[in-house]
């Protein structure tokens, strides 16, 4: 009996190990998944980036045209065209620029923090199996050397007798109480 329940005892040990190691390659797979999520939410943050820049490029080319076109020279310093050009295209076209790049660097880093988190998470998972797996194979062990293990060691000791003044003291069970060999006095029937 003491053998079956060494024997589950090993067997939940070794779930335990096996459901550590899987949540670890659970985490490790959705930490590759966030991965590419992150690389893909920065690709659009880029491209967005992309986007307001060719934006820029239209209305300038439009305003360009559109001067030209009315005979104004658009490149004249400090004219009403170039201020029209930098206030109301190039400073928010480069606007939206820095935004989606700035937003691509916090998207990337977002993304690294969270798979660092979930692989830490995963080597935790990992560990916390191999100490439940630990502590109950030493609780099964345990229990079978409580229950009906192996004999316990059955080495013989030796017995010395010291004498004091007029008596004599052994350390022996067996020379105190009578020779029962028990440690307990044996009493008169009876009692």
């Amino acid at each position: 009996m003491a053998e079956i329940a060494l024997a589950l005892a090993v067997t939940s040990a070794l779930t335990q190990y096996q459901a550590g190691r899987e949540a670890k390659k659970g985490y490790e797979s959705r930490a590759k998944f966030k991965a590419l999520e992150g690389r893909v939410e920065g690709v659009k943050a880029k491209e967005q980036g992309i986007q307001a820049l060719k934006n820029t490029q239209q209305l300038l080319a439009s305003v360009s045209a559109s001067a030209y076109s009315g005979g104004l020279e658009p490149n004249i310093s400090g004219g009403s065209i170039e201020n029209f050009i930098t206030k109301n295209i190039l400073q928010p076209g480069y606007g939206d620029f820095a935004t989606a790049r700035d937003n691509q660097i916090f998207i990337r880093m977002q993304t690294n923090a969270q798979v660092e988190d979930l692989l830490r998470a995963g080597r935790e998972a990992k560990a916390q199996g191999v100490a439940n797996a630990l502590g109950t194979l030493g609780q099964g062990i345990a229990n079978y050397a409580g229950v009906g293990g192996p004999p316990a060691d059955t080495t013989t000791t030796t017995t010395t007798t010291r004498t004091s003044g007029d008596f004599s003291r052994s350390t022996v069970p067996s020379a105190r109480y009578g020779d029962s060999g028990t440690r307990f006095r044996s009493y008169p029937d009876g009692l």
